[in-house]
């Protein structure tokens, strides 16, 4: 027993006096620092055996510069060393600390001024927290909001109780309102704006300080904000944020993200570092995976939808007038374009629209006058007036009467951000003086200057901006560095632009006739922007993955002779078309239009590649993800390849199209190229069960796939197995897979094809389709809203319904086709459909909210 303790003794001093060596405590660093996930490999190894240490280190952990490693352990220490925490806390020690006892120095006296001076120093801080605090973060008192009406169903979720709301209930901080299916509620706020609230939806509403919070976890809703002298009123969503003053909007937060509508005024929306603004007819969606959705239809569920559809009707119909004005004639050269500078990436033309832009003023005064709805519309929220509107198209027509028949736009790249300048003929004199008499306004004076007094301009700013006046040309920039560039290259002459590659392609564009025209060098502006952070890294490579990174140039041009409009697309890329640019496939005759009836309101068809190769693409997109996704696994739980089964077995003709009447179940149709029926049912019925089996929720619904011959045709009918209700039916005919909501649909869209009285055969299609060379297209978007304006005439009275008669009666079929080269894809229209009469709209209602100099300027 005594040799055993002694033993012991003598193994565990020799453990005492053991210390590892420099390589022996560097390995075990670096050993626990990658099982810790921490980079300490390469700090030099210094034992810290006491507080003493950890002191040492205080001052380089207050400063942040401590390795990863060191801050670990001092942040350890400090957990369970109160000293060492107190020393932390004083905050003005030297890396060493001295232990010695302190001198005790005398203080002089202070003076009563100094005490007066801390004393009105102390107040304006807490005065100033005071205000900061009740202006931002002060939890008001009171209701937050107030039921005006509810349709159906709604209730008051709290911590407390769950009942049901009546008109008059109160709504408070912390509490959520949820409505029930087919139900819609309306409530005011306390500012006094009104939030309509769609089905399903559920919301809370907060405050603080001068601001309130409409807090919208799901659903849809209609915000008529009241306008505010301070504060704002923000709606959220799981993944944005709005904020308004004043303005009508809709937000929908669904599963795929959010969308964002605006029917009147402005409001930013903020998402994932961006802010856009968006302005009347403008809508912004979270994903991508949200196409666009017309405004109509995000205000369709409304109480109000006859005043909300009513208005942009209204808009419609001015649209529609404004497009019967004659436009200038196309311009055949430009001596404009030789004297741009070589390095320019972006030129936009227009005529001279002075006198355009006055007649369409007046067309929309006298539409102003003759609708009630349209001017209560239009003074909401007093941020814009019919004089406002009057007086700066007056100034643009004065302007006008200087100008040449052209007014570009161009584009550089400086050194930190885009040089723009607008650029003019001049055609007689005093515009220098009409400039200064105009265009001096309250929000800042336009700086009218000469070459003499050019030279000597210095950099400093202008907030209404500048505008040079030469001998012949008139040149508005934001600043004098890019008036100094522009005219200098004015006066040097031809820079080489119009003959290097990509000013050749707008010299083609002149001799082909330029109305309006639209040139990017897309390359030049992608290569231009460096990746300061990882995630626009990331994005670089995203984009490459997608082969959209081989984008060259977008040349747009729109045109009208006689007043025939003629619009033409041109994406081109620097090589042969890869991954999804690829995807739209050559032109070639459409099978899939041949099962649509010359009735039809909206058809869109489209070419694609081989869909295997499709599948191909999406493969080896999602293996250069930031999160590869394993599509084996997905293979797994569908129970079929989907490249192979699937994807192969389809062909690259698809429709999609509303084919019947608009109400009160859309008569849509698809219609989709197969190769191999039978081998694509196999795996659609396989499929279904596969999804069926991974269903483990109560609440989600499973599917069935029902198979019925009837008159000699084989359906099928998609049946959801709880309601028993048929969610789509679809058949094989001729190659293609015809999908409807009812069979009743299926047998037209059968009959249409056998009879061969089709849309595609119908001559008055036809004769929609561009003037060109081509015979065939990749993708065609046509439209003839008449046939779904007339049956809605039914769910509207007054002033709407009106005002819907009028569009009916007016509306014209459109066409766009588009069709995919091995290096460019176009498109082409001779229909008002894409053109000058929607920018014309935008322009006149974008001056609500800016004074005029700011639009010459910018």
């Amino acid at each position: 027993m005594k040799d055993t303790r002694s033993l012991l003794n003598r193994a565990t001093d020799a453990l005492r006096t053991d210390v590892p060596s420099a390589d022996a405590l560097t390995t075990s660093m670096q050993r626990n620092s990658h099982r810790l996930g921490i980079d300490g490999a390469s700090e030099a190894v210094q034992a810290i055996e006491n507080c003493e240490g950890i002191r040492f280190l205080l001052k380089a952990y207050r400063a942040g510069t401590l390795p990863e490693p060191r801050r670990l352990l001092v942040e350890s220490h400090l957990h369970e060393c109160g000293p060492c925490l107190h020393l932390l806390r004083e905050g003005s020690h030297a890396a060493v600390v001295d232990w010695s006892a302190p001198s005790i120095a005398k203080r002089a006296p202070r003076s009563p001024r100094m005490w007066g001076w801390g004393l009105a120093f102390a107040s304006t801080v807490v005065l100033t927290a005071v205000f900061l605090y009740r202006a931002y973060w002060q939890v008001p008192p009171g209701v937050r909001a107030e039921v005006q009406s509810v349709d159906g169903a709604a209730y008051l979720i709290s911590d407390n109780v769950d009942r049901p709301l009546a008109p008059g209930a109160a709504l408070h901080e912390g509490e959520q309102l949820r409505t029930g299916a087919d139900s819609r509620a309306t409530v005011r706020l306390a500012d006094g704006s009104l939030v309509q609230i769609n089905q399903r939806s559920t919301l809370s509403v907060g405050a603080r300080g001068r601001d309130m919070t409409v807090a919208l976890d799901r659903g849809a809703v209609i915000v008529e904000a009241a306008h505010r002298t301070a504060g704002h009123l923000y709606v959220h969503t799981p993944d944005c944020r709005v904020a308004v003053t004043g303005t009508i909007f809709s937000v929908d937060a669904g599963l795929k993200g959010s969308r964002v509508g605006v029917l009147q005024g402005s409001v930013q929306v903020s998402h994932a570092g961006l802010h856009p603004v968006l302005h009347p007819g403008e809508q912004f969606a979270t994903s991508d995976n949200l196409a666009p959705q017309p405004l109509q239809e995000q205000f369709a569920w409304s109480a109000d939808q006859q005043k909300y559809v009513g208005i942009m009707a209204q808009l419609a119909l001015v649209e529609h007038r404004i497009a019967q004005l004659p436009f200038p004639e196309p311009r055949s050269s430009s001596d404009l374009l030789p004297r741009m500078p070589a390095n320019t990436l972006l030129y936009v033309s227009i005529p001279n629209l002075g006198e355009f832009l006055n007649e369409a003023n007046t067309i929309f005064q006298d539409q102003l006058n003759q609708s009630p709805g349209l001017q209560e519309w239009w003074s909401h929220g007093q941020t814009h007036n019919q004089q406002d509107l009057n007086e700066f198209v007056d100034k643009i027509h004065d302007i006008s009467q200087y100008l040449g028949d052209e007014v570009v736009l161009a584009g550089i790249n400086g050194a930190d951000r885009p040089t723009i300048a607008v650029i003019a003929d001049v055609q007689r004199s005093g515009l220098k003086e009409e400039l200064q008499r105009e265009f001096t306004t309250p929000t800042g004076t336009l700086n009218v200057l000469d070459p003499a007094s050019l030279a000597s301009a210095g950099a400093v700013g202008n907030r209404g901006g500048y505008a040079l006046v030469r001998d012949h040309e008139v040149i508005f920039a934001g600043t004098t560095e890019a008036l100094k560039l522009f005219n200098a290259s004015l006066d040097a002459g031809a820079s080489g632009f119009a003959s290097n590659a990509f000013g050749s392609q707008i010299a083609a564009a002149y001799t082909r006739g330029a109305g309006i025209l639209l040139a990017a060098d897309l390359h030049a502006m992608l290569q231009s922007r460096t990746a300061h952070t990882p995630r626009e890294a990331d994005k670089q490579r995203q984009l490459e993955a997608t082969g959209l990174a081989g984008v060259q140039y977008l040349i747009a041009e729109h045109r009208e002779h006689n007043g025939v409009p003629a619009n033409h697309l041109n994406l081109q890329f620097a090589g042969t078309r890869q991954r999804v640019a690829s995807w739209l496939g050559s032109p070639a005759p459409m099978g899939s239009l041949d099962f649509v009836s010359p009735n039809a309101s909206i058809a869109v068809a489209t070419l694609t590649k081989d869909p295997a190769s499709i599948a191909d693409d999406l493969i080896a997109m999602a293996s250069q993800a930031k999160s590869p996704v394993d599509l084996n696994e997905v293979d797994a739980k569908l129970q079929i390849s989907v490249r192979n089964d699937l994807m192969a077995n389809l062909g690259g003709d698809f429709l999609v199209a509303l084919d019947g009447p608009a109400l009160p179940t859309p008569a849509w149709k698809m219609v989709i190229e197969v190769n191999n029926p039978a081998a694509l049912e196999n795996a659609l019925e396989r499929m279904t069960k596969a999804i069926d089996g991974e269903m483990h929720d109560p609440k989600n619904h499973p599917v069935t796939i029902e198979g019925e011959i009837a008159n000699g045709q084989q359906y099928y009918t998609i049946r959801d197995q709880v309601t028993g209700a048929a969610l789509a039916q679809y058949t094989y005919a001729d190659g293609f897979m015809i999908v409807a909501p009812e069979r009743a649909q299926l047998i037209d869209a059968l009959r249409t094809h056998a009879d061969g009285n089709s849309l595609a055969r119908s001559a008055a299609f036809r004769a929609l389709l561009p003037h060109d060379a081509s015979e065939n297209y990749s993708a065609i978007v046509y439209q003839n809203l008449k046939p779904a304006l007339s049956p809605l005439l039914s769910q509207f009275s007054g002033e709407a319904a009106d005002t819907l008669r009028k569009l009916a009666s007016d509306s014209r079929p459109t066409v766009i086709c588009a069709w995919g080269q091995d290096n460019r894809i176009e498109a082409a229209t001779d229909s008002r459909l894409f053109g000058f009469d929607f920018l014309t709209l935008g322009a006149i209602f974008d001056t609500r909210n800016k004074s005029a100099a700011q639009h010459v300027t910018n």
